[in-house]
């Protein structure tokens, strides 16, 4: 996706909170996700468990670290709930704006993302059955005010530490693992080691 109107931070801050409360802290911003431009980020979403809540397949069967439809919807229904004159560009549709999700979002439902032998649609690829509602419309939270921070106490400037520390901890360069079998001096053979 490129999204436009969002800071990379935000964007990871919206995953987190949709990922936790929705489905179990699986669905994740994949690690390359970027800034792409002055005011305009790259990102995927990915799950970490290929079967866990948040999970789909891919349009032949095959497990992997795909977020669902529904995944995508409630991330990008919060993205546009924080900046309602965002634009997001996915391979599927560009959404302008908050009334532009809203009416083009159901509607990806109904693109096959198959063969056309063997036509699939995402919501259908999702494993879980209580992963979302089966096409469900785009349903929007009420907005609710915000009581006023107490002025002095400092949370608000903890909250920001722990959320920056957060961010550079998804940051951080991931260790590679090998994966692969031995080569004849007993060292891992690059072939197999993810690069």
């Amino acid at each position: 996706m490129n999204i436009r109107g969002v800071s990379l931070s935000t964007f990871y801050d919206i995953v987190d909170d949709i990922s936790r409360s929705e489905y179990a802290g699986n669905v994740a911003v994949n690690r390359d996700a970027r800034w792409s431009g002055r005011s305009s980020i790259t990102a995927r979403l990915r799950v970490t468990d290929s079967r866990g809540l948040g999970a789909r397949t891919a349009a032949s069967g095959r497990h992997g670290p795909y977020a669902c439809w529904h995944a995508h919807r409630d991330v990008l229904r919060q993205v546009f709930a924080v900046a309602p004159d965002a634009t997001v560009r996915t391979v599927l549709e560009t959404y302008r704006g908050e009334p532009g999700f809203r009416q083009n979002y159901p509607a990806t439902a109904y693109r096959n993302v198959g063969s056309l032998d063997y036509p699939a649609y995402m919501p259908e690829l999702c494993l879980h059955a209580g992963c979302g509602a089966e096409s469900a419309p785009v349903e929007w939270p009420q907005p609710q005010p915000q009581p006023p921070a107490p002025a002095g106490d400092g949370g608000d400037v903890l909250e920001r530490i722990h959320r920056e520390l957060r961010q550079a901890d998804r940051m951080r360069p991931q260790p590679l693992f090998f994966e692969g079998p031995q080569s004849l001096l007993d060292a891992p053979d690059l072939a197999y080691s993810g690069r």
